[in-house]
């Protein structure tokens, strides 16, 4: 966990948070769950609040009416760094659709 430690601040989605727990809790590997708890004491988690929640019903319905929903969990994602004015670090292009989200590939 080098590189979480270098880091001046690292930050995550409770929903992220969540999805990487839940893989972590599939694994049948000693110390997982632990290495994965241990790795998220690196980041502050940003909630999904109230505000988060307004911005997610404002995402889903206006993806819906442009017939181009993608996954809740990633339409979640979305609304926290909106509510937070932070950018969404992901591979997955269908980010892009969304209105205002600043979108870093890797």
């Amino acid at each position: 966990m080098r590189f979480a430690g270098d880091a001046a601040a690292l930050e995550t989605t409770a929903i992220s948070a969540a999805e990487f727990l839940y893989g972590a809790r599939l694994s049948t590997k000693q110390g997982v769950i632990e290495t994965a708890r241990a790795f998220l004491a690196h980041f502050t988690i940003l909630p999904f609040d109230t505000e988060a929640a307004t911005v997610y019903a404002e995402i889903a319905v206006e993806l819906r009416q442009q017939g181009s929903r993608i996954s809740s969990f990633d339409e979640l994602i979305a609304a926290i760094a909106l509510r937070y004015d932070e950018a969404v670090v992901s591979r997955d292009a269908h980010f892009t659709a969304i209105p205002g989200l600043t979108v870093l590939s890797y």
